[in-house]
């Protein structure tokens, strides 16, 4: 059963994750860092409120990322070198199924390590706007960060799709880790240079090339959309169907790398 299988191996993976504990020690740095919400934001004069949205938002998301970048990798790293691998794919486990299901169980943890870190970075904004309410942002709306949180764990999910597909062609962990990280730094700049390239006629060595970046865009993932740190900030409106939008395409590019992911591990030399 193709089903019973990926859902097996993504508890397992979830577990493995949750004992593991760089995963906690994470967490403890990102607990602390939402607790710096309260300190740091006192030290503005000004925009109090937007600054402890946006610093609470930004402690999910850098968070994320250590989960991604070393937790992920790590139990990716680690059935390779302790061969758990070659145990599970001599069962009835398709090599599509191994890297859906730990997949999955990674989305797990992420998912509920940005449920805890969003639910305390909610505690130290709400005691900031009702401490200062004259610098609360006007329009300001607990919906709009939810949504923004949401759009903030919909990229890491497909920063770790984009890891998984440098893990299933890399020879090396650490190569995978440099080939990951680069593309997160890539999509995360990536609407800007567009941008500057179509909008703009003097982009020094890029004028012209503007079908070439085009290109690019579509190919690497464009992280800054999921960026909803501002609108949830400054009350901006997010509308639902922007939203879905967003789910639809993080969805999509994640289902994709999988796939991509599963033809190039076939080639992978695992001895």
């Amino acid at each position: 059963m193709p089903v019973r299988n990926i859902w097996f191996l993504a508890l397992a993976t979830c577990t493995e994750g949750i004992r593991h504990r760089a995963l906690w020690a994470i967490v403890c740095l990102a607990v602390l860092l939402t607790m710096a919400n309260l300190g740091v934001t006192t030290l503005y004069t000004w925009d109090l409120g937007k600054v402890s949205v946006e610093f609470g938002l930004s402690s999910v998301a850098f968070t994320g990322l250590l989960l991604v970048f070393f937790l992920g990798m790590k139990i990716l790293a680690d059935d390779l070198e302790r061969s758990r691998i070659f145990m599970l794919l001599s069962r009835p486990v398709s090599i599509w199924q191994y890297l859906t299901g730990k997949f999955l169980g990674l989305v797990m943890i992420l998912l509920l390590a940005t449920i805890i870190l969003g639910l305390s970075a909610a505690l130290s904004m709400h005691y900031v706007l009702w401490q200062y309410p004259a610098y609360v942002p006007p329009n300001f709306s607990w919906v709009t960060y939810i949504m923004a949180l949401a759009c903030q764990w919909l990229s890491l999910v497909v920063v770790l799709a984009v890891s998984v597909l440098c893990f299933s062609f890399a020879s090396q962990p650490f190569v995978a880790l440099l080939l990951a990280v680069s593309t997160y730094l890539v999509g995360q700049n990536m609407e800007l240079l567009r941008r500057v390239v179509t909008e703009n006629a003097h982009a020094g060595a890029l004028t012209g090339q503007e079908n070439l970046v085009l290109a690019l865009s579509w190919i690497f993932p464009n992280l800054s959309l999921f960026d909803k740190k501002y609108a949830a900030a400054y009350g901006m409106a997010f509308s639902g169907q922007e939203f879905m939008l967003l789910c639809l395409y993080g969805i999509s590019y994640s289902a994709l790398l999988i796939y991509f992911a599963t033809l190039l591990f076939r080639r992978k030399e695992l001895a």
